[in-house]
């Protein structure tokens, strides 16, 4: 290598690691050269994962069933679900907004068990929660919350030639 090409090479690796040290004190975020602080936060003494559930209501037996599954809700799945519903719930109108989402994902979810996309039982209703998992090894508790709230709930209405 020649001196000039080994210090021009020398010169913008110190510049990189000079932009990145520079970008890091300052607690900037000017993408290449950001400080990386996804999940760098300190959690409280209570450390929980908080996520929205969906469940859908068995319409025989009015038991509540966990759709976790993209098959259910296709094109939503989980992380979609709980973005939407973080823009959901904040919103000023939210129930008005909750009852047209949740509407829909009946429809979709009826739709798809009527063309055999999916194995799932017919449902009357379907409700949200924001649930609250502590944090354990391996998601042990995952199938079982420490605490929920109800969100919203919809019972399954049949879109009309109206609709």
């Amino acid at each position: 290598m020649t001196p000039l090409r080994r210090g021009v090479v020398t010169l913008l690796l110190v510049g990189l690691i000079g932009m990145h040290l520079f970008e890091l004190a300052r607690d900037s975020e000017h993408w290449p050269f950001c400080s990386y602080p996804m999940y760098s936060w300190l959690e409280d003494d209570d450390p929980a994962a908080q996520t929205q559930r969906l469940m859908g209501l068995h319409a025989d037996t009015g038991e509540e069933i966990w759709l976790h599954g993209r098959q259910y809700i296709d094109p939503f799945d989980q992380s979609r679900l709980a973005e939407v519903s973080l823009h959901i719930t904040d919103a000023p109108d939210s129930k008005a907004r909750w009852d047209l989402a949740l509407g829909d994902l009946l429809q979709r979810y009826e739709e798809r068990r009527q063309a055999r996309l999916h194995g799932g039982p017919k449902l009357k209703g379907m409700r949200i929660y924001q649930t609250s998992h502590d944090l354990h090894p391996e998601a042990k508790n995952l199938a079982t919350p420490t605490r929920r709230v109800l969100l919203a709930e919809a019972e399954f209405r049949p879109k009309t030639e109206t609709d």
